[in-house]
């Protein structure tokens, strides 16, 4: 602990899908894991893929082996919340209730859990998309009081609008919103390719969750650290500087991962562990 009484050692965590096991027991994936410092697994709450099944006997076994959670919801078709005021609000609530009520129910098992949300996206208005986000999120509160909700950061696209696609707007939202404790997941491979402006003042500071990926020499993103295209760096100094305590999930693709260390003559385990080594560093630094 530091003079402050907080740690200075990050909290580490890392994007969990039975895939990255390779057909062996869980231990032999995630006990390494522990060993470079990850003491949380995020998991993507998808009820109706074909695979969840796996994916919850793999949460249950993360859970056996005293990993902390957390969740990101999911967020393609058919799970945008946009229009959540109009007609399709019952059957989106009918197809987010079992996801909310799960996340729900490991939080009332293991303490405060966040629950990553991307905000409303479409053609409509920018205000109407707000609102939708508004009211999916006031709703989500009413059902699960006790998850923390992150709105995450967007990539920006055009002819379309995202709910959180610049760091100004996302800060505007959260600020004006009326959930009880609403953070900022901070994307940051994200941020770098919407150009990575500087945060405006006080979006450091409303940040409770956050992202770290790279970005490929062509611009793609959810890479291990290994290119330096994202301010992960700088990113991760300023949150230490006003304190931040919460999680830093490393977010990665496994086909990225794979290739990355095919082409360093590595193992997966390596180049994971080296990306985790870098966030440890930059935090701490």
């Amino acid at each position: 602990m530091s003079a402050t009484g907080r740690s200075d050692e990050p909290r580490l965590g890392f994007n969990m899908h039975p895939r990255w096991l390779r057909s062996g027991p869980p231990e032999a994936f995630l006990l390494p894991l522990r060993d470079v410092g990850v003491s949380i697994l995020e998991f993507k709450l998808d009820l109706d893929a074909p695979g969840w099944p796996e994916t919850e006997a793999l949460i249950d076994a993360c859970r056996a082996l005293e990993f902390r959670l957390s969740f990101h919801a999911p967020h393609k078709r058919p799970y945008n919340i946009t229009p959540f005021r109009g007609p399709e609000r019952r059957r989106i609530q009918q197809r987010f209730g079992p996801v909310i009520d799960y996340a729900a129910a490991v939080a009332a098992d293991q303490g405060p859990t966040t629950l990553v949300v991307h905000g409303a996206k479409g053609t409509e208005p920018r205000e109407a998309l707000r609102r939708d986000t508004e009211e999916f999120l006031s709703w989500v509160e009413t059902r699960a009081a006790d998850l923390h909700l992150a709105l995450e950061l967007r990539v920006r696209e055009p002819n379309v609008t995202k709910i959180g696609d610049s760091k100004r707007e996302l800060l505007t939202f959260v600020s004006q919103s009326r959930i009880p404790g609403l953070g900022l997941c901070w994307d940051i491979g994200h941020d770098a390719r919407n150009g990575a402006t500087a945060a405006p003042p006080g979006f450091i500071e409303r940040v409770t969750h956050v992202h770290v990926h790279d970005l490929s020499p062509q611009g793609e993103d959810h890479h291990p650290l290994i290119y330096g295209n994202a301010p992960y760096r700088s990113a991760l100094q300023a949150l230490r500087q006003v304190g931040y305590e919460g999680p830093i999930i490393l977010e990665v693709n496994g086909h990225f991962v794979g290739h990355a260390a095919k082409g360093e003559g590595m193992t997966a385990a390596d180049i994971l562990g080296r990306s985790f080594r870098k966030i440890a560093q930059a935090f701490s630094t």
